[in-house]
């Protein structure tokens, strides 16, 4: 038994995905012999920097950890002590159960009961499967609660396709604005746009020496409303394409430069429903009624340079 618990493999032919029973975690993905993610422990622990885990019912953070919701104000446990938040939610440190496995194809699930801070419940599945090319992730979750309850996802998947530090990479993001945020990483307004700002990653840009962690806004999607990020590394000659779909509307670029553990070894390219404390901002918040469903769908795809 590992600290992640279960190891559970998803494969289809050469190509290979890992995925941790804490949190229902993306451990590793291994696209014919070149390794996506870049991780920071060999049992899949995600551990300070987030690497792998599913951030839910929040993404990002949420300032003091405080919010109102239907006139009423929660406290949530303040889990950030740096910038005096709560983080990335607690779906990342739950015990997730197997539902569903078979060829290609994993389905794990949680039942999310009331916690400190949240008294709201779901019931979700977390899939991931090899379909028609891609590496697909699908989220579901049902409101149990018998009340609206506010929601949001994210994913922190660090890539490095191969390479030895993100300083190689390329990144292409179709995102016209980003979200300025103070000195605690708090957004601090609607969107501005990227034209003229190192944030610009429109035509592709190589990453270099750019510390990253801002959250891109306004994305361009084709006619079947689908958004696609690139990340590209020269040396190994792959190319990754992010595919996103609503209610996706925020992609967070994350360079690692704060980490303790794997500084700059992968780039974060974060799929956001909303943006950090959306809780108290409402950019981006979903609010499920009871019964009601929250779903988030995003897959992966390699090509060679």
């Amino acid at each position: 038994m590992t600290r992640t618990g279960e190891l559970y493999v998803v494969r289809d032919g050469t190509r290979e995905a890992v995925v941790t029973e804490l949190g229902a975690g993306l451990f590793r993905v291994n696209w014919d012999g070149t390794e996506l993610l870049s991780s920071v422990a060999d049992d899949g622990f995600g551990g300070f920097g987030c690497h792998g885990q599913m951030l839910l019912p929040w993404p990002g953070r949420v300032a003091g950890g405080r919010y109102e919701h239907e006139g009423e104000t929660y406290q949530l446990p303040l889990d950030d002590h740096t910038h005096g938040a709560a983080i990335h939610g607690w779906a990342r440190w739950a015990t997730w159960r197997l539902v569903d496995s078979s060829p290609g194809r994993l389905v794990m699930g949680w039942r999310m009961l009331a916690q400190d801070g949240y008294p709201f419940c779901f019931d979700f599945e977390q899939a991931y499967a090899w379909t028609a090319g891609r590496f697909e992730v699908r989220l579901d979750g049902v409101n149990t609660s018998g009340r609206p309850a506010p929601i949001g996802y994210g994913a922190h998947p660090y890539f490095n396709l191969g390479a030895s530090s993100v300083d190689e990479l390329e990144l292409t993001v179709p995102a016209s604005s980003y979200v300025p945020v103070d000195s605690a990483l708090n957004p601090t307004g609607p969107p501005l746009p990227v034209q003229g700002t190192p944030y610009d990653f429109r035509q592709g840009t190589v990453v270099g020496s750019a510390r990253l962690d801002v959250t891109l806004a306004d994305l361009e999607r084709d006619d079947e409303g689908m958004v696609t990020v690139g990340v590209t590394a020269p040396s190994t000659g792959v190319r990754l394409g992010l595919h996103y779909q609503r209610p996706i509307d925020y992609v967070q670029v994350y360079s690692g430069d704060t980490l303790v553990f794997g500084r700059r070894a992968g780039l974060a390219v974060e799929p956001y429903t909303c943006v950090p404390n959306a809780f108290n901002n409402k950019m981006g918040l979903a609010l499920v009624p009871p019964g009601g469903t929250f779903s988030v769908r995003w897959a992966m795809s390699v090509t060679a340079v």
